[in-house]
């Protein structure tokens, strides 16, 4: 039996910041937190490039919006055998695209992405780096925080004095970042956790401040060798950004966070922003420094243990820092990266020298083939 039918499912900001209002979020902060759905708000820029793609590929393809998907479901059943579905949004809190792999396992259809098991955790920054840590991945000393009160806490803190840096646990892109996100003391850091709580009712992490560089993993399963298809580009620092080039804050990324960013567009929250800069990527395979070659190399293990750990399929992006001497550290990763977003958009080219719906034609298919593996019984 072959693949005929996909299914994309995808999460939109407008049914989100409904969503949030509904349950006491203000209009503001629900568009605030909305802008991680922003590769949603662009995705029907490329409907008909991932239509014309698939059809070649001799599938035919719907697009429907997350909240529809119930009602379409008993439609779709009788194809389940032949039809795969793929959500364009992960979480299980204020994103619930993660709900849909395991409806998908429910309903006996084939999936395009990793397990439903890993969905659910990947919101969860801290649940993610401990997991990661008891498998020996190098991560930063981390402690949880609700409040100012500490729930948790991983790595060695006895030598850290500071600066520190403080984060949400479970939004992303960014979200609740800002210019004073790196503070100087301890107390200082509990005053940010706080905010953060009173903010968006969401804990936070605060860690070590590790000056560097953010570098972003890329993987899309086309058929080739797993290290062959991991894209490791570093973002270029910009002076222009908030921090100089310190850190990217919530004000950076909410005027990047759409399919055509790469020519200073951007999202939802974003539109009426000046774009902060145009963010430009630095494929670290190409760099002949010493630094360079070896983050690399410890980039790729990272990578592979992490992958193996989580089961990690089809595609998927990781989130790590480099030192000034080239020792990463992992900060996060991510089930549903934005397939339309600068950094994915450029690692298709470089890696794969395809569009998107070019790569998905081929994904898609190998994900379908490998739906019956063991693990999913």
């Amino acid at each position: 039996m072959n693949l005929s039918h996909v299914v994309i499912v995808y999460e939109t900001e407008a049914a989100a910041r409904a969503r949030l209002v509904k349950y006491g979020y203000s209009p503001e902060l629900a568009a605030e937190i909305g802008v991680y759905l922003g590769q949603a708000t662009d995705l029907p820029d490329f409907f008909d490039e991932i239509t014309t793609a698939l059809n070649a590929e001799g599938l035919t393809v719907d697009f429907i919006e997350l909240d529809n998907l119930i009602t379409r479901l008993p439609n779709l059943l009788p194809q389940r055998e032949t039809t795969i579905i793929w959500t364009i949004t992960d979480g299980i809190r204020f994103y619930r695209g993660s709900s849909v792999s395991a409806l998908s396992r429910l309903a006996g259809f084939a999936r395009y992405g990793s397990p439903a098991t890993v969905q659910h955790l990947c919101q969860d920054k801290f649940a993610s780096l401990a997991l990661a840590s008891s498998a020996g991945i190098p991560i930063a000393p981390t402690k949880l925080i609700h409040g100012r009160t500490e729930l948790a806490t991983l790595g060695n803190w006895t030598s850290v004095s500071g600066p520190y840096f403080v984060k949400p646990n479970t939004l992303g892109a960014k979200i609740g970042i800002f210019g004073d996100s790196r503070c100087t003391t301890l107390d200082e850091a509990l005053d940010r956790a706080q905010r953060l709580w009173d903010r968006y009712r969401d804990r936070a992490l605060i860690q070590p401040f590790i000056s560097g560089d953010d570098v972003r993993i890329s993987f899309m399963d086309t058929g080739k060798g797993y290290k062959a298809q991991l894209g490791i580009e570093q973002l270029a620092k910009d002076p222009r950004s908030e921090t100089g080039g310190d850190f990217m804050t919530m004000k950076d990324n909410e005027t990047l966070s759409g399919a055509r960013d790469t020519q200073g567009t951007k999202g939802g929250f974003g539109e009426s922003r000046e774009a902060a800069f145009v963010p430009k990527m630095i494929n670290l395979r190409k760099a002949t420094d010493t630094r360079s070659i070896k983050a690399v190399h410890q980039i790729e293990s990272v990578a592979e243990r992490l992958t193996r750990l989580l089961g990690l399929r089809d595609y998927f992006s990781i989130d790590v820092r480099i030192d000034g001497a080239g020792k990463s550290v992992l900060f996060e990763f991510e089930i549903c990266p934005g397939v339309t977003i600068y950094d994915f958009q450029n690692y298709l080219k470089t890696t794969h020298g395809l569009s998107l719906g070019q790569a998905l034609g081929r994904s898609l298919n190998i994900a379908y083939h490998d739906s019956m593996n063991r693990q999913e019984a």
